[in-house]
């Protein structure tokens, strides 16, 4: 396999948005990934690496305020859901489709990164040849029950104050989340509330853009992931209603680890095969 390029592309209002390239020889597809809530790309590095030995490029793109990104989260420095919707998904985009060949372009987040993936969706859906879910489950709160319904409601509770009082959500305090910007927790708390995306200072109702993609979308569910229990899933798959949406609930024995949130990105080969059979699918439905 060739080794990643390390890219930099432009991310709006002077931002710097880093990219890791991994091409694939005679590549088939095309995939931009995009990390989970508090997650730098460094983490999804053996799930790169296994989607381009699959025959798809990877373009693995860095969080805001993680990892290689020069950016952190301060009372001076913010951001929402707009600024990799309006700002970094176009361009990243663009970019691939030029280093395509006119192979399919997916667009790929795990959890947070998925919800930027649904929202892209109803916004650039032209561009776009498919989407993929991975362990995303909307924040809605009637998505859950029990324990975690109850954590969730005492995040929702915790975000203001505690954005206001230090200017950023302290996620590596609370246990849920990175250090991140307060206008991203801000977005995030309206989708636990409504179930519905908004992006403060994006005027576009993104829901109704989503209802209106009519490209394939594939959501992959683990089967014990807390964070994405299955009415969670389907508050977000069934926001594609004209969409043609595949659905998959991969177990511990299938990926042959636990089948929680984030272990299936460091034993990515069941998932890698799933994605590989619906690109498949897709190819030989034309």
């Amino acid at each position: 396999m060739k080794a990643a390029e390390q890219i930099s592309l432009p991310g709006g209002a002077g931002y710097t948005l880093p990219v890791n390239w991994y091409p694939a020889e005679s590549a088939r597809g095309s995939v931009i990934l995009m990390a989970a809530l508090g997650m730098g790309a460094r983490f999804y590095q053996p799930l790169a690496q296994a989607l381009q030995a699959a025959g798809l490029n990877v373009a693995l793109v860095e969080q805001r305020g993680h990892g290689d990104s020069p950016w952190r989260p301060s009372r001076d420095c913010d951001w929402g859901f707009r600024e990799p919707l309006v700002n970094e998904i176009p361009v990243a985009l663009d970019w691939v489709k030029s280093r395509s060949s006119g192979v399919p372009v997916y667009l790929m987040g795990h959890s947070l990164g998925g919800h930027y993936a649904a929202m892209a969706a109803g916004v650039y859906g032209a561009q776009i040849d498919g989407i993929i879910l991975a362990a995303c489950g909307s924040p809605w709160l009637g998505g859950f029950a029990g324990a975690t319904r109850r954590k969730l409601k005492f995040l929702c509770a915790m975000i203001p104050p505690a954005s206001a009082l230090l200017g950023y959500y302290p996620g590596d305090r609370l246990g849920f989340g990175g250090r991140e910007a307060r206008t991203l927790m801000q977005d995030w708390l309206a989708l636990a509330k409504t179930n519905r995306y908004q992006a403060n200072g994006f005027s576009e109702d993104l829901d109704c853009g989503i209802a209106q993609y009519t490209g394939p979308v594939l959501s992959l569910r683990m089967a014990d992931d807390a964070f994405a229990p299955p009415m969670s899933v389907d508050a977000v798959t069934e926001k594609f209603i004209t969409a043609t949406v595949s659905s998959v609930l991969l177990d511990a024995q299938t990926l042959g680890d636990r089948a929680d949130h984030f272990r299936w990105v460091r034993s990515p080969v069941a998932t890698v095969q799933q994605i590989v059979r619906w690109h498949e699918k897709q190819q030989s439905g034309k």
